[in-house]
């Protein structure tokens, strides 16, 4: 997560919301109903958002319209957000979020995967690198760190989670249920948490992408888990991105170009190893 996540309509509206590229499919992750979508053949790469926003900000990306041409790309609305069920308590979220991925790749029959994920999704990704190094060949943490608790990640998810409740109760229908569970999955954060032992761990092909514009005192305090882990995590930065604009890191062609090197990079290791 990044300190700009309130502010993420203008990249939703850059990246597009149109259904062009995949049928809206679904389905049942414990009891939890998540949409998905499925294009390309390939080797898959599966690709997570950030918070508040759904998979439609994939589809008239650079990245989608590039690995798709000769790799299986799958995106998924989180739950607690886009068409995919919206739980309201904090404990449904967390953890379960991470959760609903490696569900849907069973439900696929698919034993490994790429993982891109955006601020929020980076999270997701970061701690399914410790829960499930195993179904991970290569990771990208995009505009995103480690999900980590302190008392000021604490405060962070609170306000946010308050300024959902404040929206909430000017909504109704809907957009009431939505801002309701944006409220719970900002208070659900804490339960993600990973501590630096178990990064230093991770062994799966990573990399973090940055804005130069994203190097803030948050960035900062946070770089140093970046070094952590084993499999030596290269940081990408991209000069004079940012997370939310339409300079944003996620945006620019480096950033497609990133990922397309790390999936190269792993697949051959993967054939090496084996």
């Amino acid at each position: 997560m990044t300190r700009c996540t309130l502010r993420f309509i203008f990249i939703y509206v850059l990246l597009g919301v149109s259904n062009a590229f995949a049928d809206n499919l679904f389905f049942n992750s414990e009891g939890v109903n998540i949409r998905y979508k499925d294009v390309g053949v390939g080797n898959p790469i599966v690709l997570l958002h950030g918070y508040s926003m759904n998979s439609n900000m994939w589809d008239n990306s650079l990245l989608l319209k590039t690995l798709s041409k000769s790799h299986r790309v799958i995106t998924i609305d989180l739950r607690g957000h886009g068409l995919s069920d919206k739980p309201s308590e904090p404990r449904e979220y967390g953890p379960k979020v991470g959760k609903d991925v490696i569900r849907l790749l069973d439900h696929l029959n698919i034993p490994k995967v790429h993982l891109v994920g955006y601020s929020m999704g980076a999270y997701v990704v970061g701690r399914l690198l410790v829960t499930h190094p195993n179904r991970i060949v290569s990771a990208t943490l995009g505009s995103g760190f480690f999900p980590f608790s302190d008392k000021g990640e604490e405060l962070f998810a609170e306000e946010t989670a308050i300024h959902m409740g404040e929206q909430a109760q000017q909504s109704t229908g809907d957009k009431r249920k939505s801002l309701i569970a944006l409220a719970a999955v900002a208070r659900g954060w804490k339960f993600d948490a990973i501590t630096d032992k178990q990064v230093s761990e991770i062994t799966v092909p990573m990399q973090a992408i940055f804005g130069s514009k994203e190097r803030n005192e948050f960035f900062e305090s946070q770089k140093h888990r970046l070094t952590l882990p084993l499999s030596s995590l290269s940081i990408v930065i991209i000069e004079g991105a940012d997370h939310d604009s339409e300079e944003a890191a996620i945006l620019r062609p480096e950033f497609t170009e990133s990922v397309e090197k790390i999936i190269k990079l792993a697949m051959a290791h993967s054939s090496v190893s084996n």
